[in-house]
């Protein structure tokens, strides 16, 4: 009887511990399958149910709405002069093919703040083709624009999440092929692809910009916040082009990758790349301007940004990056988590300088975005002595003509 009992007894312990083995691993392969490399990217929507107050506040930033479908974005100003603006013609034609187009064909919007670009297709290749006019919002006037590369190989990597090239022929550069997760900022353009951590439901499988020393907090926004020259991945047009895709076919930036060691010598990031300085000589034409170079920037050895979407080249300069005090996520965030809101960027000077410091003064208009119209600088001078050109007032935010 002892004996059967023992029998007994050893063959649950046996079950017990191979189904506890067989649990355990297929806990631990819940969210890698076998030969799967890294996290998938899945979209925003697939974050909305565990963390509603950070989608939908998310969902009122600039950053998730740097593209539109036209009904969604489309200014209401923009719409009203499309025709003209009472001095200048609107937008008439794509730049790439030069065919005639009107307002029904704009598929898409790029902006909605500081100014507003339009796209349509591009018959030739299929992709997206820019109009020849911008629309500024501060002037309410229409504006040359020029860009004439296919948008999927010029813009692409920070107007969409989880972009990927996933086809590229350096002999034959207009049979590209990419691919991106969804359009505009995402959820993972901040904390890379989610699919692990949405299988595990535990933080260590997502990554969090709170939780990373603050130069590498920088260094993921600093990936698009820059303004770089592309010599290796070519527009389908041939061209370089003004965006980062990761170095890999098939890969995709992830916010904890070093994006300033990617394939030295095929891109130029000026004052990012030890062999490149601010005060460099460029030849490309669309660094001309780049950084202010005068007597003010010599006398400080600090060279302001000249143009926009490159504030990490700013940021970097200043004290506030280089003694490791502050990290863009301490002035800017793009939603709000519990127990706290969004960040007020303008307003958060006065947490460790109270009034000493005015941000007219020390962080002037001097990146030219539009015409007449400027981003602030984001070196943090504090004698600084520049006049600072028309910035964005605080709250200012143009009016769509389509209501959702």
């Amino acid at each position: 009887m002892k004996s059967k009992i023992l029998v007994l007894l050893i063959s649950v312990i046996l079950v017990f511990i191979v189904t506890t083995g067989f649990v355990v691993k297929a806990q631990k392969n819940l969210h890698m399958q076998p030969g799967e490399k890294a996290a998938d990217f899945v979209g925003s929507a697939s974050c909305q149910a565990c963390h509603p107050l950070e989608f939908e506040s998310r969902a009122k930033s600039l950053a998730s709405k740097m593209v539109l479908k036209k009904e969604e974005g489309l200014l209401k100003a923009a719409f009203e002069k499309w025709a003209t603006d009472g001095t200048s013609p609107g937008p008439t034609k794509g730049n790439i093919t030069g065919r005639a187009v009107t307002l029904d064909n704009v598929e898409y919007v790029i902006g909605t703040r500081w100014k507003q670009r339009y796209m349509v297709k591009n018959e030739v290749d299929g992709g997206h083709q820019f109009l020849n006019k911008q629309f500024n919002t501060m002037s309410g006037k229409w504006e040359n624009y020029g860009n004439k590369n296919d948008w999927a190989t010029t813009c692409a990597t920070c107007h969409t999440t989880g972009y990927k090239i996933i086809s590229y022929d350096p002999a034959n550069p207009k049979a590209t092929k990419v691919s991106y997760t969804e359009l505009g900022i995402g959820c993972e353009a901040c904390h890379g692809p989610g699919s692990k951590h949405i299988a595990s439901r535990q933080a260590k499988d997502i990554w969090n910009p709170a939780k990373q020393p603050k130069d590498v907090q920088s260094r993921a926004c600093g990936y698009c916040h820059i303004r770089l020259e592309n010599e290796k991945y070519k527009t389908l047009q041939g061209n370089n082009s003004e965006q980062f895709p990761a170095p890999t076919i098939g890969d995709s930036f992830n916010p904890g990758d070093d994006w300033r060691i990617w394939y030295p010598e095929g891109v130029v990031i000026p004052g990012v790349q030890p062999n490149h300085h601010f005060t460099e000589a460029y030849t490309q034409a669309d660094f001309k301007g780049m950084f202010l170079v005068d007597a003010i920037s010599k006398a400080t050895g600090v060279y302001e940004e000249g143009k926009h979407h490159q504030q990490y080249q700013g940021f970097i300069q200043s004290k506030h990056y280089q003694k490791n005090i502050l990290s863009c996520n301490d002035c800017h965030t793009s939603h709000a988590v519990k127990g706290k809101d969004v960040v007020v960027a303008r307003n958060t000077c006065v947490r460790c300088h109270g009034d000493l410091y005015a941000i007219d003064k020390i962080m002037p208009g001097t990146g030219k975005t539009a015409d007449n119209l400027y981003v602030r600088t984001h070196t943090f001078l504090k004698n600084q002595s520049r006049p600072s050109g028309q910035t964005i007032p605080s709250g200012f935010y143009p009016e769509l003509h389509y209501k959702k």
